[in-house]
């Protein structure tokens, strides 16, 4: 039988590398782009990790801001592997400002990466899936795209993009066999949210002052609705493969689906 391919932007280390690994643990081939040249030592992990694995592998340097680059990536794991099923546009970041404090320079970079380069994704993945009349396309937002932040403008501004690209992708592919959906998870246990900065930008939202992640999680998980501040990256990787293999979500498309730990009730 076939295996089936999964292509990951920022696919190196963090949350894409536990997609990449979710997958390959059943049975998919892997293609990752990422920031990263595969030589270095994070990126040859993980391809060494999903290749102990039995999973094929294709890994290219890709900025998700650069067109050639994008085209080359998708390009590269078509002459590869001859299919892809899944692409999960995942390469993203996340700074902090007030919306009056932002520079053109900051607004601009999280929209290149953030929005254009999952566009990118999608625009390049749909066009191998529309050769072989199935696919499907998964795009990470965040529940800071439904409901916003403050002292996080430029972000949702990219995420609640998301939305809309997600939304118009799926009706125009919606009988060409994709699907294409967003997860949008609420704070996830990452590099991203265990950095300083996010520590300040937790005391600006919220009043208290923590000084590491763990105390972070301990002091505000009480005051979640369930319980629950910081989501496992894991359960989001769980929930990619769910969308992205299983039978059941062959029926759901242009959806925003909430990993939120009851943030958005």
């Amino acid at each position: 039988m076939e295996r089936k391919v999964v292509a990951i932007t920022g696919g190196a280390q963090g949350q894409g590398r536990l997609h990449a690994v979710k997958f390959a643990q059943n049975g998919y081939d892997v293609a990752l782009g990422d920031m990263q040249d595969p030589a270095s030592p994070q990126f040859a992990g993980t391809i060494a990790e999903l290749e102990g694995m039995g999973a094929k592998v294709y890994a290219a340097r890709c900025d998700v801001t650069s067109p050639e680059e994008m085209e080359a990536f998708f390009a590269g794991l078509w002459e590869k592997f001859g299919r892809l099923d899944v692409a999960i546009a995942n390469a993203g970041i996340m700074t902090f400002g007030l919306t009056w404090e932002l520079t053109d320079k900051q607004v601009q970079q999280m929209i290149d990466i953030n929005l254009i380069g999952a566009w990118r994704t999608d625009k390049e993945a749909v066009k191998l899936m529309l050769k072989q009349g199935f696919g499907r396309i998964i795009n990470i937002s965040s529940t800071a795209g439904l409901k916003s932040s403050p002292n996080l403008c430029h972000y949702a501004m990219a995420k609640f993009g998301i939305m809309g690209l997600t939304k118009s992708l799926a009706k125009e592919v919606a009988k060409k066999g994709i699907t294409v959906n967003a997860i949008c998870p609420s704070m996830v246990k990452s590099p991203m949210t265990e950095q300083p900065a996010f520590l300040g930008h937790i005391k600006y939202t919220t009043g208290m002052e923590f000084h590491s992640f763990e105390e972070m999680d301990k002091g505000l998980s009480p005051k979640r609705p369930m319980g629950v501040a910081f989501i496992d990256p894991q359960d989001v990787s769980d929930l990619c493969f769910w969308v992205g293999d299983s039978h059941t979500a062959r029926l759901i498309s242009g959806a925003a689906i909430g990993l939120d730990a009851g943030s958005l009730i």
